[in-house]
């Protein structure tokens, strides 16, 4: 025969009460139903657990070694339970969160300034890495959420568009083509231009560009938009970036509409098929009122 919970349960509350009678009261049956759980605990494991001094029943040596070992089980058990309350409150989790760059200061940053604030509670991570990353971390479960360019996988249902802007050419105030109303790949033949990674999607429609133009820049130098915005406020270059990214570089630059027009997306992503937790998308919708009233120029057609 094998062990079963309800007499271990009998048991238990027979130590913790002191009797039957008052055992049988906790676990609300009759007092006959008790001593029969405790004679088939004591058969199955073979051991004598109470013995009668006058009208009191006393646990046995033994007795009080197999409770340690139930306190144990039942502490285990109260763990698991108080485990289940966290998740579904979503206590006492980490939240693991992975952002581009150009979203991290001011959006994110405030954003978690604003919904998450002093809730000790939450427990986070932000990892600032490409979109690419993002998205297969987000694929793998080890992003709860993440905030990414779009990218040909915008086709997924978990993914929320935030912003979307104009590329802008960058440059600083003094430029020759500072006062231009429009910048084209055929303005640029002689500058150097800084443009974004290659894993960025907005280099891969630049490309299409300045290929179907058939006037490629004289220079180039590859990096992020927000290293492109700031040597393009050195006088190093002109940056092809968006207006999102310009406004978290907060450098001093002139931003002109580039031709033809380049959209720039922004999206909020969660892993498929996951529970909502109602934390992020509170963020989720913060980053997407936050960016919104922020549109600059470049979201003009």
């Amino acid at each position: 025969m094998r062990l079963k919970p309800r007499q271990v349960e009998a048991f238990r509350s027979v130590m913790m009460t002191g009797g039957i009678t008052a055992a049988a009261e906790a676990m609300n049956v009759t007092q006959p139903a008790v001593s029969r759980l405790i004679r088939d605990l004591e058969e199955i494991v073979r051991i004598t657990l109470f013995e009668r001094v006058g009208a009191r029943l006393v646990p046995t040596a033994e007795a009080t070694q197999l409770f340690r070992e139930v306190e144990r089980l039942y502490l285990g058990l109260d763990q698991i339970a108080q485990a289940a309350d966290d998740i579904r409150r979503h206590k006492n989790i980490v939240l693991r969160i992975g952002s581009v760059t150009s979203l991290v200061r001011p959006y994110l940053q405030q954003a978690i300034i604003d919904v998450i604030g002093n809730r000790l509670d939450i427990p986070l991570v932000i990892d600032v890495e490409n979109s690419r990353h993002i998205w297969d971390m987000v694929e793998k479960n080890r992003y709860d959420l993440g905030f990414v360019f779009s990218s040909p996988r915008m086709t997924d249902k978990n993914a929320v568009l935030l912003h979307s802007a104009h590329a802008v050419a960058a440059m600083a105030p003094g430029h020759r083509l500072a006062s231009r109303k429009v910048i084209t790949p055929g303005d640029l033949l002689d500058e150097r231009v800084l443009i974004p990674g290659r894993n960025s999607p907005l280099r891969l429609v630049l490309d299409r560009a300045f290929a179907s133009a058939d006037h490629p820049p004289a220079s180039t130098m590859e990096t992020s938009m927000l290293n492109c915005c700031h040597f393009a406020a050195s006088g190093m270059g002109i940056g092809i970036v968006d207006y999102t990214s310009l406004r978290a570089a907060k450098a001093n630059i002139v931003a002109i509409p580039f031709e033809p027009r380049i959209d720039v997306s922004y999206f909020a992503i969660r892993p498929s098929g996951g529970h909502r937790i109602t934390i992020l998308d509170d963020l989720v919708r913060r980053m997407s009122a936050l960016m919104s009233s922020h549109a600059g120029p470049a979201t003009r057609s």
